[in-house]
């Protein structure tokens, strides 16, 4: 390996300099997704490289790559030990029916370790292009150019600070270009490679580059002169009312009125509080409980209990599920008299506020804030300790019948309440979606997996309003499959209590949008009006309220895992062990809007921006990618075919020197290559020793007779295209 390293020094370089390029494209992902730990995408493009620069033969090399590959994802998902193998089978069904909803289109209901799978792959693609592109091909400008574009728009639309970032690649960029131009000299000159290149060249284009680009960022630069592109593009406006919807449009923030559901609304960037959190996930505020036909109510008057700072009222979490204890600060920006908190609320830190009490309605599971008597108080900044579950997917497919609270009849009673007005077609659905599932934890998964169909769409402007006779489920269900979160999540769970599903409706804020990070598990997060939300907790016996995401372009953040102590059964009856989403990976944070906390404003009017389908986006480019990537290399296999279409029937005059210009490509892809300075006919002897024949003898005198005289051409290449055609499929074959 020292001698190799040694000899084609200039490609070892080149090589670490294509892995830094790349990493550029990985180092956002920390701040535009929730991908903490970006270290194993890192790693496995440096063995690309590396594999790629040793010429490891291909199909050693492309197993090494899937080992690694299978031994991040196990690490990442699994608690079994990788040598064990007993996850295998579990990783291999995953695949196989994320395969399916790939197949479909069903992009956001495939599993977190299966769009991992797919990023590697992509991570694969991405190594052997630039490594062709560096060494076989000696250029790299078309792929500079898009990474500095790549993190200029990152810079300008998200929280992704790219200063650092564009330093890096212009420097390593402009040493790539200098490197691959002394590449091309050495090559068309034949020159020795390290006699006195190191000192002439090497030294002084380093100089060069650090000269330059040290003076580029310490000189003066003018202030910006054009205004942040993002609220513009947002389109933040006023007045009137939405095109064709006859309703008032209405403004996003929390709000206490949800009786009447649906119209349009317009964004509002307010803040309203800041949080250092060490893991993402939903801030609720409260629940309700009882669906109108409208809308959301709560069925029965407050019955108010108090704690201190540690929670002994609410519980969401029982015996059943793993925990991991977080704390987060919150810094409120909008001041009300309660608190936000996540789910698994143990104990609230008021910060020094003396004689301060938390009263809570254990139905709402809203949370106000006392002081004194019963004056409410608005808090400024808090500290919440809680816990984050775990989920073992094996134990939630064991739940098949009622049991813990269920077994209270006002409580099962509650939370499978539906209006006897509701259409019997919206029943029945229920029952067609969950058909084929024999446990809770499916049908409720095959319910949140339908909204991710195409047939329905996230929207916050066109949105319907029901009639007077018309139920806001039925009519986004079978009439208008146009939305936001309400619409989404409030249809989910009538479609569960359908099943005799205990659910309830959760109202609050998602996570926010990134703003920094403070250490390796404290990150800071800014909530703003736009995040309102809203969305399902159902109900699991001995594992509690447990939070599903139906609404389109979102994501369920909960840790869903699982073990090989259970097996369940597939629709073939066959046991396999099923696997089902953790924590996103990759997962994007998008604004996330609500309606059910709006409030009223009159005579406004502002066109509303859907939220950008990132992961469409993405998985259409990496679909684009792997079709690229094959037709690359099948080339050999289906280009024949494509030439023999192409000029066996043509008569013209030009079709000879176009079908033996493809043959010679064809030759030069299956390795038989034409030395430089080569004749042609010298050439044909070497291809017929190898092939033992005298055919391309006899088709290179017939081509040179139709080149030199070219009113023959015609006539040559009909007695010769057979001859060719033979020739061509021969060496394809």
């Amino acid at each position: 390996m020292t001698s190799k390293v040694t000899k084609d020094l200039p490609g070892l370089i080149l090589s670490v300099f294509g892995f830094l390029l790349l990493w550029e494209w990985l180092r956002p992902l920390t701040v535009v997704t929730d991908t903490a730990e970006i270290y194993i995408f890192i790693i496995f493009i440096g063995i690309c490289f590396l594999l790629s620069f040793l010429k490891i033969k291909r199909v050693i090399s492309s197993v090494i790559k899937m080992v690694i590959i299978l031994y991040m994802l196990n690490q990442t998902y699994f608690e079994q030990s990788f040598l064990t193998f007993e996850w295998v089978r579990l990783i291999f069904y995953d695949l196989r029916q994320n395969l399916n909803l790939l197949i479909d289109m069903n992009w956001n209901g495939m599993s977190a370790l299966f769009r991992s799978f797919l990023f590697f792959i992509l991570l694969w693609l991405m190594s052997y292009l630039i490594y062709y592109w560096l060494i076989v091909q000696k250029k790299i400008l078309l792929f500079f150019i898009l990474t500095v574009v790549y993190v200029s728009i990152l810079d300008a639309f998200s929280p992704y600070d790219a200063n650092a970032a564009i330093i890096r690649t212009v420097v390593v960029g402009f040493l790539m270009l200098g490197l691959l131009n002394l590449n091309r000299v050495i090559g068309s000159e034949k020159l020795s490679r390290f006699n006195g290149l190191f000192t002439k060249w090497i030294i002084p284009l380093v100089i060069m580059v650090l000269i330059t680009s040290s003076f580029g960022y310490f000189a003066p630069k003018a202030a910006p002169q054009w205004p942040d592109p993002v609220p513009y593009l947002k389109g933040y406006g006023k007045g009137g009312t939405a095109p064709g919807s006859g309703v008032g449009m209405k403004k996003i923030g929390y709000g206490t009125n949800d009786s009447y559901l649906g119209g349009p609304f317009i964004e509002d960037n307010t803040p309203v509080f800041k949080t250092t959190v060490g893991k993402r996930h939903y801030w609720r505020v409260e629940t309700k409980d009882l669906y109108t036909g409208k809308g959301w109510e709560v069925s029965s008057n407050p019955r108010n209990q108090l704690f201190e700072s540690e929670n002994n009222v609410l519980s969401w979490i029982e015996n059943k599920a793993e925990t991991e204890e977080y704390y987060a600060e919150v810094d409120v920006q909008k001041l009300y008299p309660h608190i936000i908190y996540p789910s698994g609320l143990k104990r609230v830190d008021n910060y020094g506020l003396d004689d301060s009490r938390y009263s809570v309605d254990p139905v709402t599971e809203k949370i106000l804030t006392k002081q004194g008597d019963n004056d409410e108080v608005e808090l400024a900044a808090y500290g919440l300790t809680y816990d984050q579950p775990i989920y073992q997917i094996q134990d939630l497919q064991a739940v098949t019948d009622k049991g813990s609270l269920e077994l209270n009849d006002e409580f099962f009673e509650r939370y499978t309440q539906l209006p006897d007005s509701l259409p019997e077609r919206v029943k029945e659905l229920a029952v067609e979606i969950t058909k084929d599932q024999g446990n809770r934890y499916d049908k409720v998964v095959a319910v949140e997996r339908y909204f991710k169909d195409n047939l329905f769409m996230y929207d916050t402007k066109e949105v319907a309003v029901p009639g007077r006779n018309d139920d806001y489920v039925d009519q986004f269900l079978f009439e208008t499959k146009v939305g936001y979160c309400d619409n989404f999540s409030t249809s989910m769970i009538v479609l569960l209590r359908s099943l005799d599903i205990p659910a309830r409706w959760v109202k609050g804020y998602t996570e926010g949008t990134y703003i920094e990070t403070l250490n390796e598990n404290q990150r800071v997060f800014e909530v703003t009006n736009n995040n309102a939300h809203s969305w399902v907790e159902v109900y699991f016996p001995e594992f509690g309220w447990i939070a599903f995401e139906p609404t389109k372009g979102f994501s369920n953040l909960n840790n869903f895992v699982y073990t090989t102590s259970s097996t369940v059964t597939n629709e073939n009856n066959d046991d396999v062990e099923q696997q089902t989403p953790t924590q996103e990976l990759l997962e994007e944070s998008t604004p996330e809007l609500s309606q059910g906390d709006i409030t009223p404003i009159e005579g406004s009017e502002q066109p509303s921006v859907s939220p950008v389908a990132w992961k469409d986006i993405f998985f259409i480019l990496l679909s684009i990618v792997l079709v690229i990537y094959v037709v690359i290399k099948t080339r050999v296999k289906w280009y024949p075919i494509l030439a023999i279409l192409l000029y066996k029937r043509r008569n013209d005059g030009t079709a000879y020197f176009k079908a033996f210009d493809a043959l010679l490509k064809q030759l030069d892809r299956v390795g038989i290559k034409r030395n430089e300075g080569q004749t042609l006919r010298e050439f044909a002897v070497y291809v017929d020793k190898f092939y033992r024949s005298d055919d391309m003898q006899k088709l290179t005198l017939s081509y040179e007779r139709a080149l030199y005289r070219k009113d023959n051409a015609e006539k040559e290449w009909k007695r010769s295209v057979e001859l060719w055609e033979n020739l061509i499929k021969k060496v394809s074959s």
